[in-house]
């Protein structure tokens, strides 16, 4: 339902051919469907810790799942040398001590997220869900705790396999922060509010630079740059020096022209390497499969499940030996596979044919999508696969080609493709 969105789940089983959607309807009932996704638990209710109790979670009734979840996504990928640490929104517009305004978001209103995620592929690795402020108060900043919580596994890494960049925005960044990481082997970059403590002189005096200009200090193994573009830009980083690495950025006038201006590497590393959560909740929001719900803990339960489709959708196109596949066709493959040709109901013969998928062409070193029929339908329930009349001559799918023109008049009842009776029908619905 993630990628076939209709205004109303009642319609995916209506009687109506503009609206029912064959592959649902004929798994389940409409009572079915419904029944499961009422009673739809995560965890045991009656387990509840009352809330004056030392052991309280907010996150109980999800907790399980949520523990799952954050064990596969930093089990089942190798963490990259370049990530990011940003915030993410899950919608949720009900009552909740746990929901959040968020005034400058596309998401206003709902759950904050903490997230690592790759910087180039938007990989998933760890994410926190906050439920509020906490009741043991501490002079260390939120932001400073946050990305403090989010490296604490990647400490061991830094030090001993390889050197890991992360880069944050200035809700998170202080001196002191950057001063911890870099003892933990972490390298760092970013933005950085002008009030925050430590920083330089130089922060507090107006430098009326021209555009392009830039100054630097550095205190210990952490330098600070003010950097003018169309506004001034703040930056504190333990991984770039000012004095390496200059470089220049395109930037577009008032008559439409370009023109370049300098600018330090370690802001235009910054920029490079940023956007990694922004990719993630691109891609995962394309087909999410969330649905309204009063109950709290039901959004993120969807959003769980849209991280997992998302993240192994980024793993599927890291293996170079596997088919291309968009994230559509790879969310249509995962739905397929779910079912598996399971029917809670008497199944009845239906036409389900064009199924878009990625195809190899043999005579050129590349794929592309052509109307074939899907794997997951071609060899499941093979008895329904029979051959009858077409009322013409068709082309075989199977043997004909250009140089070879093979014709018949038998079709699949439920491929709904011409074969040859022998071999080409047998040989079709057959691995391998």
């Amino acid at each position: 339902m993630g990628y076939n969105i209709l205004p109303s789940i009642d319609l995916y089983w209506s009687s109506d051919p503009g609206f029912r959607v064959d592959e649902i309807a004929e798994t389940m009932t409409v009572k079915r469907f419904k029944k499961i996704l009422r009673n739809l638990h995560v965890n045991d209710n009656t387990q509840i810790p009352d809330k004056t109790s030392e052991n309280y979670d907010k996150l109980y009734k999800i907790r399980t799942l949520l523990d799952l979840i954050t064990q596969a996504c930093q089990k089942n990928a190798k963490d990259s040398s370049s990530q990011s640490i940003d915030e993410s929104m899950i919608l949720f517009k009900g009552r909740s001590s746990m929901k959040q305004y968020m005034p400058l978001k596309p998401i206003k209103r709902g759950y904050k997220v903490w997230c690592r995620c790759d910087s180039k592929t938007g990989y998933l690795y760890e994410f926190y869900i906050y439920t509020g402020k906490s009741k043991t108060g501490t002079e260390e900043g939120l932001g400073s705790k946050v990305v403090k919580m989010l490296t604490e596994k990647l400490i061991n890494k830094a030090l001993e396999e390889y050197h890991i960049i992360i880069t944050f925005d200035n809700f998170f960044c202080d001196y002191t922060l950057m001063q911890y990481l870099y003892e933990n082997g972490i390298y760092a970059t970013g933005t950085v509010r002008r009030h925050r403590k430590h920083l330089p002189v130089l922060v507090k005096t107006n430098q009326k630079l021209a555009k392009g200009q830039y100054k630097w200090r550095v205190k210990g193994n952490v330098s600070f740059l003010v950097w003018q573009d169309t506004k001034e830009v703040l930056l504190l980083s333990n991984a770039f020096h000012p004095k390496v690495g200059k470089t220049t950025v395109l930037r577009t006038q008032k008559d439409g022209t370009k023109q370049e201006i300098n600018c330090p590497l370690a802001i235009k590393e910054y920029t490079k390497r940023m956007g990694g959560v922004d990719h993630f909740d691109q891609i995962k929001s394309t087909y999410s499969v969330g649905r309204r719900s009063r109950r709290w803990w039901v959004r993120i339960f969807f959003f769980l499940l849209d991280t997992s489709i998302t993240n192994a959708y980024l793993l599927y196109c890291q293996n170079k030996n596997a088919t291309k596949l968009s994230n559509l066709e790879f969310r249509v493959s995962v739905a397929r596979g779910l079912i598996s040709g399971f029917s809670s109901r008497k199944r009845r013969s239906g036409s389900l044919v064009n199924y878009i998928c990625r195809k190899k062409i043999a005579s050129e070193n590349r794929q592309k999508a052509v109307h074939v029929v899907a794997e997951e339908v071609r060899f499941t329930n093979v008895g329904d696969h029979m051959p009858v009349e077409s009322p013409s001559y068709k082309r075989c799918r199977m043997c004909s080609t250009k140089e070879k023109d093979k014709r018949s008049k038998v079709i699949c009842e439920k491929c709904k493709v011409p074969l040859c009776i022998t071999p080409c029908f047998t040989a079709f619905h057959r691995k391998g």
